[in-house]
């Protein structure tokens, strides 16, 4: 049992699961919003001066800026359920798939923020393999292979998983995939198609975001509600010392 010492003051923190779904949409819909604004003055070259500032903080295509850093901040807090869950689960025969998914969203949040997924954009390989435009960000090809090996992995994983909590990983992962490997393929053939500053190209890639974040909620809830029936009362704690 943890000690903590007479001179701390307790203060528990009691999390809904819905109520922060609901609270993680709000936001994911007003980025959304702002990012649609912000592509409305890169494409009509609004004269005010604070437009190239508004573009460059709130761009959905952006690099770090608010809706990036939004996005690796959620997949970390993902991350730390699952770790939090794998801590609960420490002798479950399913322990190590909990600890590996901590993993990878550890390293998908450190992705967001950094970008190492650019690194397999090669535009020599597109250009000396002719590869179709929907392989226009050639990194969706390695993608698609590590989704595939991911999903045979975690197959039975999932059938093993609670009935409500089995749809809802289905859910979010669907809309997260459509999002980052289905729109980014979707998104390269608009690109050749009709150039990177065209409104369709734009729509393209507030579709991918869209969907990105909003499966992320998915599973932010998904997780949540899990870690609830691990617990009769799931609850943070925090203690802060008097000295």
């Amino acid at each position: 049992m943890q000690q903590v010492s007479s001179n701390s003051v307790e203060l528990p923190i009691h999390v809904c699961a819905k109520t922060i779904a609901r609270r993680l949409s709000v936001i994911v819909t007003c980025l959304t919003l702002a990012g649609i604004l912000s592509g409305y003055f890169w494409l009509s070259e609004f004269p005010f001066p604070a437009t190239k500032w508004f573009y460059e903080l709130f761009s959905l295509d952006g690099e770090l800026n608010i809706p990036a850093w939004y996005s690796a901040f959620s997949l970390l807090f993902c991350s730390g359920l699952l770790k939090a869950i794998t801590a609960i689960k420490a002798k479950d025969r399913h322990f190590s798939y909990w600890k590996v998914l901590s993993f990878i969203f550890l390293y998908l949040s450190l992705d967001e923020a950094f970008s190492f997924h650019e690194i397999l954009i090669i535009p020599s390989v597109r250009e000396s393999l002719h590869l179709n435009p929907i392989f226009f960000q050639t990194w969706v090809i390695p993608g698609a292979v590590f989704m595939g090996i991911f999903a045979f992995k975690y197959l039975k994983f999932w059938l093993d998983l609670p009935h409500k909590t089995r749809y809802l990983f289905l859910i979010a992962a669907v809309v997260y995939v459509s999002g980052t490997l289905g729109m980014e393929m979707v998104g390269g053939l608009l690109r050749v198609d009709f150039g990177r500053r065209s409104l369709i190209t734009l729509t393209g890639i507030v579709v991918e975001e869209f969907l990105e974040m909003i499966g992320i909620v998915i599973f932010t809830y998904a997780l949540l509600a899990y870690l609830s029936g691990l617990r009769e009362s799931f609850q943070l704690k925090i203690y802060i010392s008097e000295n």
